[in-house]
Parts: C-alpha cells; structure tokens; sequence
C-alpha cells in the first residue's frame, strides 16, 4: 500500500442520455483493459469509470501515456492526487508534467472524505453545518405541510447523513449539533408537539413497524453504521489489498452473508430497544406502541404524500393522526362531546352520535366489496339471509331473526365450486375501557368468536356457504381471520393482473389503513351536533313549481 496513490477525478454534473453512457462505458472500458495489457505493472482493481481511482505509479502515468490512443482524456484541472508526507516529493517527479495538482491534507470522495484526521473532521464539521440548514429550512416548510416535510426528511436527507457515518469512523460527536436541530426544531415543526423527553425521542426513533416514527438519532446510530459498513465490505477491501482484477463468486456470497447477518442484528437490536422503551412508558403509551407496532398499522407513515393516490393529509389531519397514534392530546379539541360526556380520544372513537362508526364501517365494507368485484362472482352488499325454519342451531348466541343481513357476500373466493362466502365487518376501539387492559391477540379472538357465534352455524347450515370475520382495529391493524381474508384476495388481485404478490399486499393494506386513519380523523374532529343538519327547506316535488313561478330561464 505504501506505493498506492490516490487519484480523484471529478463527476460530470449529470447525465441526459443514458444509453449513450452505457455505450461510452462500455468502450471505455475496453479502452482500459487494452492499456492494462500495454501497462508493465497493470492498473489494479479500482481503475475503472469515469471517477475516482486508486492507482499505481507507472498505472497513473500510463492514463496519460496510454490513454488518449484509446480515447481516454485525463482532465488535469479536475484531478488530485493524495499522498502520504514521505511520498511527496516522489509524486511530485512522477506526475510533474501531468499538471495534477497534489496534497498532503486531504480531499472529498464520493460523498466522504480521505486525508489526515484534521481534514476529515472538517469536512464532516462542514457538511453537518449544512444539514443542520437544511433542517431549519425544512421545519419552517414542516409548520403548513407536515407530512411532505417528514417525507422529505425519512425519504431523502437522513440517507445523506446515515451515507456520511458508513464511509467516515468515528463520527458520533460531530453529529451531535444535527441531533439537537431534529430534537428541538424539527420534530416540534412536525409533531405540532412543544417538547420530546428521552423516551419520546427514542420512540421517534424506532422503525415505524414498531410504533415509532423512523426520524434516527444521528449521533447514536454513526458508530453502529461505520461499523455496519465495514463487515459488509471487507471482501471487497481484501480484493483491493490484493490488487485482484476479479470478483470471485465467493466474495459475493460472503458479502450477501454479512448484509444478511448485520440486518438480523439490527432488527434484533431494534427490537430490544422497542420492548426495553414499553418497560419505562406509561400504561396508555404502551397500549399504543402496542397497536402502532401492528402489520399494516403504519402504511400511511411510509407512503409518499401523493394526491392522486389518496395518499395525502392536511396538517391538521396529520398531527392528529400522530396524535392517535402516541396517545397525545390533540389541540383544540372540545371538552365535552354533544352527548354530554367529556370528549377524550377514547370517547371520540367510539361515541356513536353522528353516524360516525357507521361511515367507518361501511367504508371497509364497500371497499373490500369493490376489490373482491374484480375477481370473484356474485358480489353483493348486505346480503338478506334466508330464514330459519327447521333447522336446529346449537349456539344460543345465533342469530335467528328473520331477514337478518351481513355486509358482504362473494362466489368462489375461497375456489370452491362457486360456493358461496359471507363476510361481516366489525372496526373496535382498542382504547376503550372494556379492552385496554386486554391482551391485543385476546380483543381480535374475542371479536371473531363472537362474529362466528353468531352467524357461521346459521351460514353453514342455512346458506351451505362459509363465513369469514373481518376484524379491524381503529388503528389499520387486522385480525387472524381478516389478515387471511386480504391475503387471498390480494393473491387473486396479483394472478389476474400479472403483479406482484408482495406489492399488491402492501396496496391493499396501504388502501385500508388510510380509509381507517381518515374514519378515526373524522370521529375526532367531525360534527355531531344536530344544528349542522337542518331541516331541508325544499322538497324534490317543488322543483317544477319553483322553476314555473319563479319563470328559472331554461337555455344555456
């Protein structure tokens, strides 16, 4: 290594036609591996596109000897060449008439930096500064559109830092300023909440498949990535060591192993910090990482805010539904509800003025009706049973009533000769009273047992068809007999259009948590009181007599 250089060519600023670079790439290099050949000692491995290069002494001559025969052009203004203190001079004879400037310091690589532990910590100083910025920039854009700015923020900037900690070591109390803008500025912009102590940011921290909100401290997670970063490429540092012109397959497995490995960890790890933060939280903050932390619970956190998908909030919507999420009490919200009773978020879920739980309902119900329309038969909304006449059913709990309904019916689901399946959709509160101090799994087996109490014999004996409970939480998270239900029709979906599995299953829960997250908003913050319906002043009978008296023009 001692007669390594380092050799630093700037990238072009961006790239228009793509299939022209591929083609430019490819006869580069063949141009490179020819002038490897001419090279008495050969260039070595990291010699390849336009880019940084680590060379040898007579390799990076032989770019500017060799290179322009076979239309490689050295650009001397954008290229630097790093050497250690003792090299000086050396380098200097060597590249004395390439016009390549040469330090001693240090210079930016890839998005990282190479040279002496002062340079690098500079840089790193530089670029957190900048971040720290971009921050306060983004909170100021955070206080009227707080779902696109932790958009921006989850999607794109913490990749910029989390890049940084993986390709420069010790790092951890550089970050520190950026941490203390997320913590004080940003997440308050976002949140619409005026201060996190440690467990709340630690929550904020976690992945949101575990109830948190994926916003990383910088400053804790440096070490962990550097770290990270180079178990999963030391094959390749021991390539480069050698100066071997392959990739041998054995390098790639073992470097699949080690990102396969250090993922465990990491969910591991990230796992153990959930249930260690459950131990130090409040009854109430734990129920809800709890129902957060439910499959599907948090699609609507890792969408991007498009419209035309339906994916998007108003600010208002979005900090309550953080609020519904974290048990956190919502601002302005009425102290008493129309029916008299103190209106908390556990009462608002649940109190059945104004139709609300209803809307809720049906809303699950016509969406999985119109789904299921795509690829099964006989398709039906409320359903009326047919009555019980002779037959015997065991369960006292059954329901015997003539012209009973369920929500949906569906032929051939299930693929059984155009049997017929009954579905009936029930959304609980899982806040409330009765199931707070209840295990989540127990509520769902609760709620289903009670579904097919009443209605599966009768089904099963009555209409020979099956029955299947579709059990939602307020949250988006689903039962056993639900999450089954969905994957199968997700499964059907997939087959008939030629798509994925994996990404039609994660649509449909995306579709079913947002038509939950807005139900859940709109028992929150929606009307009960009875003065916003009125009386209508008209009927549809005095249309024409309005129209005839009052002589309303008819043309265009």
């Amino acid at each position: 290594m001692e007669k390594l250089c380092y050799l630093r060519k700037a990238q072009p600023k961006e790239i228009r036609w793509p299939w022209l670079c591929m083609l430019w790439l490819s006869l580069h290099s063949f141009a490179t591996f020819k002038m490897r050949k001419q090279s008495k000692s050969g260039l070595p491995m990291m010699q390849r596109q336009v880019g940084s290069s680590l060379v040898s002494e007579s390799g990076g001559i032989a770019l500017w000897k060799l290179g322009p025969d076979y239309g490689y052009y050295p650009n001397a203004s954008k290229t630097w060449l790093i050497v250690k203190e003792s090299k000086l001079e050396e380098a200097s004879t060597i590249f004395q008439e390439t016009g390549v400037a040469i330090t001693m310091e240090g210079k930016r690589h890839l998005g990282a930096a190479l040279g002496k532990h002062a340079f690098v910590e500079s840089y790193v100083q530089q670029k957190v500064t900048e971040w720290v910025s971009e921050v306060e920039r983004l909170s100021t854009f955070a206080t009227t559109q707080p779902q696109a700015a932790y958009a921006a923020l989850t999607h794109g900037l913490i990749s910029k830092w989390t890049y940084l900690a993986r390709t420069v070591p010790n790092t951890e109390d550089l970050f520190r300023p950026l941490e203390d803008a997320i913590r004080n500025v940003l997440l308050p912009a976002i949140t619409g909440q005026n201060a996190f102590n440690d467990n709340d940011r630690d929550l904020m921290a976690l992945p949101v498949r575990l109830g948190g909100l994926g916003i990383i401290d910088p400053s804790c997670q440096a070490a962990s990535q550097c770290r990270t970063s180079e178990k999963i490429t030391a094959p390749l540092t021991a390539l480069i060591m050698m100066q071997s012109q392959e990739y041998p397959p054995e390098a790639k497995s073992e470097q699949i192993r080690a990102k396969n490995t250090a993922r465990n960890i990491r969910r591991q790890q990230e796992a153990m910090a959930a249930e260690q933060l459950k131990e130090r939280m409040p009854d109430r903050k734990r129920r809800a990482m709890t129902v957060s932390a439910e499959k599907g619970a948090s699609s609507w956190l890792s969408t991007l805010p498009i419209a035309d998908h339906g994916f998007t909030l108003h600010k208002g919507a979005f900090r309550d539904a953080l609020c519904l999420r974290y048990g956190w009490n919502p601002h302005l919200l009425p102290s008493h509800c129309v029916c008299g009773q103190r209106l908390t978020i556990e009462h608002a879920l649940s109190c059945s003025r104004g139709g609300f739980p209803s809307i809720r309902h049906n809303e699950i119900r016509d969406l999985t009706a119109n789904l299921m329309s795509e690829v099964c038969y006989g398709v039906g909304i409320e359903p009326c049973l047919q009555a019980v006449t002779e037959e015997q059913l065991k369960h006292k709990s059954a329901n015997r009533e003539d012209g009973a309904r369920l929500d949906i019916v569906a032929e051939n689901f299930w693929g059984r000769d155009r049997q017929r399946t009954f579905f009936d959709v029930r959304v609980f509160n899982p806040f409330a009273q009765s199931h707070l101090n209840t295990p989540l799994a127990q509520c769902y087996r609760k709620q289903e047992m009670e579904k097919k109490r009443t209605y599966e014999e009768r089904i099963r004996e009555v209409e020979h068809g099956s029955f299947s409970p579709l059990v939602f939480t307020t949250a988006g998270g689903m039962g056993t007999m639900a999450t089954v239900v969905y994957k199968r029709l997700a499964s059907c979906i997939a087959e008939k259009h030629g798509k994925l599995y994996g990404k039609t299953v994660h649509w449909l829960r995306c579709r079913l948590n947002f038509s939950l997250l807005r139900s859940a908003i709109m028992c929150l913050r929606g009307s009960r009181s009875a003065c916003h319906h009125p009386e209508c002043p008209w009927s549809s009978d005095t249309i024409d007599l309005t129209c005839a008296e009052g002589r309303v023009p008819m043309d265009n």
